[in-house]
Parts: C-alpha cells; structure tokens; sequence
C-alpha cells in the first residue's frame, strides 16, 4: 500500500508502507516462538528429569531386593549339613536363616579400618563354672558329688552358663578371664589358665585351670545372630581363686540377674528345656557326660534344644 507524505517543496510524497507493516507485524510474532521455544525447552527439561529419576528410584528397589536375598541362606543338603550358598553383601543389610524357630533374621556386616566387611559369625565363650559339693551333716557328701554356678539372664530371665563375646584383639581364654570375674566376681590368678608348660620331658602336658568342653557352631542355636561358642569347664578352687567381696562365694554382676549353684544331676532332669538360654542344656549335658564318663543311653537328652540335634563338635 502507498500513503500521501506532505507536500516537499511542492511536491507529494508517497512511500511503500508494506515492508513497515510487516516488520511491525513480525514483532510480536518473533517474541511469542522464542516464549514457546523455552517453554518446549523447560517441558523436555522436566520430562527427562522425571525420568531418570524414575530410572534412580528402580535401581535402588532392585538393590534392596537383592540385599535382602543375597545375604547367608542356608539349605538343607543331603547330609542335612547346613551349608552357605550366597556370598556376604559388601558392608550392608543382609540376612541370615537360624535360630529358634528356624527363620531369616535381618542383620548387618562388620567392617574393618581397611573397609573389608566380614559377613562372619560372632565369636562366643561359655563356662561351666563347677565346685565340688562340700559333705555337711545334712548333706554327706564322698567328694564325687559337684554342684553347677550358672546365671539367670536380666533380659529373658532363663538360666544361663557363664560367658560373653569375645573381645577383637582377646584371646578366648582371656574372654573366659573377663567374663567369670565380671559375672561372678571370682578373680582367676593367670597363672592357672598357662595351656601348657615349657618342661623338656612332656611340654604338652595340660596345666589350665580350664578344660575344653567343645564348640558349637549351629546357626540355630541362638536367636540374636549367628554365633559360634567355644565351651569351657572351670572348676572354682576357693583355696586358689578369690573373689571380689573376699565371701568366696559367686555373685551376680554385670548383666547376670543372679548367680546360683544347681546340683549337677539335676540338669538335665529338674531343669530343661525353657529353663535354659539357646542351646546351654546342650553345653551341661555334654560336660556332664565329660565329667561323670557317662554314656549317651544315661543321659536324656529329648528336653533340649531341638532334641539335642544341634551341630557341634566336643572332646571325648
């Protein structure tokens, strides 16, 4: 289109307006694509941010479900052995299939200053702290006749042989140290707990205060984790032992409820089943049998633990 300009030194002006039109027309035009250009910009943004965290999320539940399987699981095999057939997760979760009732239990991995986690049972003492019974008027005695100091657990109110954890860097005869004087208040002289000593003629021959009983080791025997208990017998000797209040006799301490002594052919008869914590009838039974040479027809062992069918290994 043309358009009348004023006269110029007499003469009428026109000039093209269509170029001016458009370009005024291309303005607002401009501006509106490159609104809806950031605006496709922002909604692609959004929509792959949306994405891979949808993708994050996927891989994180995955991971769990594989934590959760992929800790210890235990089967049944021909020999009705129990065996581990997964590998121990690096420093996580992972479960593992023991106790009583027989269960997956949740439960964590240790791990070292170098980083390196260890999905392996914990390392356990129990003592069967023994004395021979003293012959009163009321109560003869031949001197044959042995009475039990076991414990009553604060937390479960069972009955209990002696014993803890044993401590990293702790030898398991300086756990059995620890553990009856902290439970009992009875100090063992070190002296007393030397394995062997140096003679020429037998350096072998045992000179402990402490006799190994055995080792238990079956996942089921205990409700908290995987524990194996390496079990000893100590014969308490007032004469050579002492204890914290000077009486010479065992007290609670630690987190026993209390200390009492239960004679020896009682165990087994008077106390089962319940009474006991994890697999400690198991533990008595089998010094028991050590102690008096008995043999297994003797002794009933239907009211312990899973019958007394728990996996260990004890000295004749």
């Amino acid at each position: 289109s043309t358009s009348a300009l004023p006269l110029v030194g007499g003469r009428s002006t026109t000039m093209d307006t269509t170029a001016t039109t458009f370009r005024r027309r291309r303005t607002p035009h401009s501006s509106s694509s490159s609104n809806n250009i950031k605006s496709w910009m922002l909604i692609t943004l959004a929509s792959i941010t949306i994405f891979m965290f949808g993708i994050f999320i996927t891989i994180i539940s995955q991971h769990k479900k594989q934590l959760k399987t992929a800790g210890s699981i235990y089967t049944k095999s021909n020999t009705n052995k129990l065996s581990n057939t997964a590998a121990c997760p690096h420093g996580q979760e992972r479960t593992w299939h023991g106790g009583h009732p027989t269960q997956d239990r949740p439960g964590s991995c240790w791990c070292g200053q170098d980083e390196y986690c260890m999905c392996t049972p914990s390392v356990a003492i129990d003592i069967v702290l023994y004395q021979k019974r003293p012959s009163t008027k009321n109560n003869p005695s031949d001197g044959a006749d042995y009475d039990v100091w076991v414990v009553r657990r604060s937390d479960t109110n069972q009955l209990a042989t002696i014993g803890g954890f044993v401590d990293t860097g702790e030898t398991t005869e300086n756990a059995v140290l620890r553990e009856v004087e902290e439970e009992t208040g009875i100090t063992i002289p070190p002296q007393l707990m030397s394995s062997h000593h140096s003679g020429a003629s037998s350096p072998n021959k045992n000179n402990s205060a402490i006799k190994l009983i055995g080792v238990y080791s079956d996942p089921r025997r205990d409700n908290r984790r995987h524990i194996v208990s390496i079990a000893y017998a100590l014969e308490f000797n007032p004469d050579s032992m002492t204890t914290k209040d000077g009486s010479g006799i065992p007290h609670a301490g630690d987190d026993a409820k209390d200390v009492i002594a239960i004679p020896l052919e009682e165990i087994g008869v008077k106390y089962v089943g319940e009474d006991w914590y994890a697999d400690h009838l198991s533990i008595l039974l089998d010094f028991k049998m050590q102690l008096m040479v008995m043999k297994d027809g003797e002794v009933d062992r239907s009211k312990e633990l899973y019958g007394g069918d728990v996996a260990r290994s004890t000295c004749s």
